[in-house]
């Protein structure tokens, strides 16, 4: 990070961490530094090509259309990520609204992180993010947040479940109306973010909301028969509550 930011420092760019890590940190105090998300204003796939030659790392570009990059780099047999992001928006606060739930729009400037001890940090939080950590919720930043990306319905529910959270009201209201806009989502993503949710040892309650909202309908349209099909008199499940249960 002191490599990186002496980087930006020279181009004269304010680079901002943001996302998981600084979520992480305030939600359980400490975590390791193996990946760190890194916005800038623009050219971030320019920039992390040059980066990754000073830094010696490896380098893949994650999103052309959105400018969106991979630093990789081992060290002490661990792997470091640091993946670099346009804006969203013209300025870091529009970036911010812009992203998919409270919890994942702190942000905090990438030379006070280095220069700074942890207990001096000031966290920008725009959009109470500290607020709904301290609350236990998943909360969608705008009413813009599932149109922008669909995969944010089954991220909302892996948010939750590896975090014990509530996804509060008005945010399952508007999944509930959204749901359909799953189908525009490729397989490989679904996949991704509903393995995340399987892998929970509560993942039959979380799958018993998904269900109720139609989540499920949408994912898995084959199931649609076992639907109130009835069983043998030993049964006391139509098939599908049989097969979720199980």
């Amino acid at each position: 990070l002191r490599e990186a930011d002496s980087f930006f420092s020279r181009e004269d760019i304010e680079a901002y961490i943001v996302g998981g890590f600084l979520r992480d940190t305030v939600l359980k105090g400490e975590k390791e530094l193996l990946d760190v998300d890194i916005a800038v204003p623009r050219n971030a796939i320019a920039l992390g090509q040059r980066l990754a030659r000073k830094m010696r790392a490896g380098f893949v570009v994650l999103d052309n259309e959105h400018g969106a990059c991979r630093l990789v780099r081992k060290s002490q047999g661990k792997l470091f990520t640091l993946d670099l992001t346009d804006y969203r928006g013209p300025t870091l606060k529009e970036d911010l609204r812009l992203r998919d739930f409270t919890i994942n729009t702190l942000a905090l400037p990438l030379h006070e992180a280095v220069t700074r001890q942890k207990r001096q940090w000031k966290v920008l939080d725009l959009y109470g993010g500290r607020r709904d950590l301290g609350a236990r919720v998943i909360r969608m930043v705008s009413v813009r947040s599932f149109d922008d990306d669909p995969l944010r319905i089954l991220r909302a529910f892996g948010f939750a479940s590896r975090f014990g959270f509530t996804i509060e009201a008005s945010t399952l209201r508007l999944i509930k109306r959204k749901v359909k806009l799953l189908e525009t989502v490729s397989f490989e993503r679904i996949r991704d973010e509903l393995f995340k949710i399987l892998d929970r040892k509560d993942a039959f309650a979380y799958l018993c909301r998904m269900d109720a909202l139609g989540i499920i309908a949408v994912l898995f349209p084959e199931i649609s028969p076992m639907r109130h099909m009835a069983q043998g008199p030993y049964h006391h499940l139509d098939v599908w509550k049989h097969t979720l249960e199980t």
